[in-house]
């Protein structure tokens, strides 16, 4: 995603992301740009920076919420 699309789908979200969407928006591999991530414990905040000095703050939803909403895709075990 383009940092215009981060602030965009953190704010669609109400800055509160939780499940997948979790792992895609704080995701290098999908976002390059992003270059430092940090979750502070205290506040149960994370908060990002990218490499043109834009600044994302959001609050993780606790998995068990993120999966009562249908956030966490089921994943199929392969035998």
């Amino acid at each position: 995603m383009y940092s215009w699309e981060i602030y965009k789908f953190l704010e669609e979200r109400g800055y509160y992301i939780g499940g997948d969407d979790l792992i895609k928006v704080t995701s290098v591999k999908e976002n390059p740009q992003l270059n430092h991530i940090k979750y502070d414990p205290y506040q149960n905040r994370y908060e990002m920076w990218d490499k043109e000095g834009n600044y994302f703050n959001f609050a993780p939803m606790p998995y068990t919420e993120a999966e009562e909403k249908g956030l966490v895709k089921k994943k199929v075990l392969k035998r």
